[in-house]
């Protein structure tokens, strides 16, 4: 994730247009045609009404609308489910899979219920030496309210309600800056700590922040070698087939989206 804070520019009258015209283009079942062959992983962090304007956060409200846009739109699957068809060269259109980083117990507290009262699936990549702890992390130093973090029991209880987990590392850390053992603790442990933590098998990873710099080659190797089936990033991009198990981008969820049919809007005109 990109943590920098972003100008508001979602109420600007060119923000408002790409809405509209993202809804009039979704309503009228357009994408199906543009979005055939692709699929979508969307990436949120934080579901905080205290936190408007957060780069990384969204209000429920928000993220209710967010559900809402991708149930009636696409064909939303576990995230597992996704990666399963794009390995097996399977028909990817229409498919769209929900996914948060970091392990923020608002995911627990706001987002899971939001899911489950939409029977929508979703992943949660953890952080795992957040989880339980007290940690402060810079981009939320400056923010009135404190970063809390779901505990473990929280954890079980998602796996026990039908959602998935994935890792996202021990400590939060920079896969572009970070190598050698210490990268390869950092990504092997974390998916150890889950297991031991769930009595899971954990396959899925995304990198912490998810852009092109935040991970280098030898590791990218490093999360192939610990088991995982798949690699995630942050930073953009539609699925299509072929697309490399290791390489597999996420749409960002961001205060400069005015609206879900603003990004639709992104989605259609960004194939």
């Amino acid at each position: 994730m990109s943590h920098r804070t972003f100008p508001d520019l979602s109420d600007t009258p060119a923000m408002r247009f790409k809405g509209a015209v993202g809804d009039l283009l979704f309503g009228g079942h357009a994408h199906r045609m543009i979005l055939r062959a692709t699929a979508v992983v969307m990436v949120f962090h934080r579901v905080d009404d205290r936190l408007k304007g957060n780069p990384i956060t969204c209000t429920r409200e928000q993220f209710s609308r967010y559900c809402d846009f991708f149930a009636q739109h696409f064909s939303v699957l576990p995230l597992s489910e996704l990666v399963r068809r794009l390995r097996e060269g399977r028909p990817l259109g229409g498919c769209l899979s929900i996914t948060f980083d970091d392990g923020y117990l608002d995911n627990y507290e706001a987002a899971a219920p939001e899911l489950e009262r939409r029977s929508l699936p979703a992943t949660f990549f953890i952080a795992s030496g957040l989880i339980g702890s007290t940690t402060q992390p810079w981009w939320d130093e400056e923010w009135s309210a404190p970063a809390t973090w779901m505990e473990w029991s929280h954890v079980r209880e998602l796996l026990a309600r039908g959602f998935e987990i994935g890792a996202h590392t021990i400590t939060h850390a920079d896969l572009g800056k970070v190598t050698g053992d210490a990268a390869r603790q950092e990504i092997a442990g974390s998916k150890q700590r889950i297991e031991d933590e769930t009595g899971r098998k954990v396959t899925l990873f995304s990198y912490p922040y998810g852009g092109a710099r935040h991970i280098v080659e030898e590791n990218r190797q490093l999360v192939k070698d610990a088991g995982f089936d798949c690699c995630f990033s942050a930073c953009g991009g539609l699925i299509r087939p072929g697309t490399n198990l290791f390489r597999i981008p996420r749409v960002p969820i961001t205060p400069w989206h005015a609206s879900p049919g603003h990004v639709g809007f992104e989605l259609l005109f960004r194939t």
